[in-house]
């Protein structure tokens, strides 16, 4: 039921819904900032094939770039914002909305989110360079979000359709999936638990 009214809201109601996210970013890092500090010790422990950190506004234009070069079928099953350069902008300047960058050298290879609210939920996505799909970037993307979300003391939630296939076992690999309720697009809201 509130999945479904914070999308009404978002969808139909946008000043109410910039008003909302507002107060959200506002509580959520006078709440969690202390925790927040502690994502960079996190990342470092991933830091083996890849380069992975939080994005920054110096990140804008190759998040803008990397987004316009992903071909139409990626984003079939991942929208969970516009990715013209004033969202872009505007989401890596809200702290509840966790940004990672994942990089080969130089090279924007994957970006996955944690969209956090202050009742103690985050709801996660990631996207995959097409040129870098099955190299284990999203398995490794799934990995961390997890671990992120343990160590800042917020659940995960996401959606899946369940005609995104690769989605749904990469998820699975790297964690427990808890489904909670299947909506009438097919798409699967769940939980991600833990592997341990």
């Amino acid at each position: 039921m509130l999945y479904k009214l914070a999308h009404l809201i978002k969808d139909h109601m946008k000043f109410i819904w910039d008003i909302i996210e507002k107060m959200n970013a506002y509580f959520f890092i006078l709440i969690y900032k202390k925790k927040c500090l502690n994502i960079q010790k996190v990342l470092s422990k991933y830091q083996k094939d890849y380069i992975i950190r939080e994005a920054k506004t110096d990140d804008i234009d190759s998040l803008v770039t990397f987004f316009q070069e992903q071909p139409e079928e990626s984003f079939k099953f991942f929208h969970p914002h516009s990715f013209e350069k004033k969202t872009i902008s505007k989401l890596i300047k809200n702290p509840s909305y966790l940004q990672f960058l994942v990089f080969s050298d130089s090279k924007l290879v994957g970006y996955f989110f944690m969209r956090s609210f202050i009742n103690g939920k985050a709801f996660r996505g990631k996207i995959v360079d097409y040129r870098w799909r099955n190299k284990g970037i999203a398995k490794l993307m799934g990995t961390i979000s997890m671990d992120v979300a343990k160590n800042i003391g917020v659940r995960l939630f996401g959606t899946i359709s369940k005609e995104n296939a690769a989605s749904y076992i990469s998820a699975k690999d790297v964690n427990h999936i808890k489904v909670l309720k299947e909506f009438d697009n097919g798409d699967l809201y769940i939980e991600y638990l833990p592997k341990d």
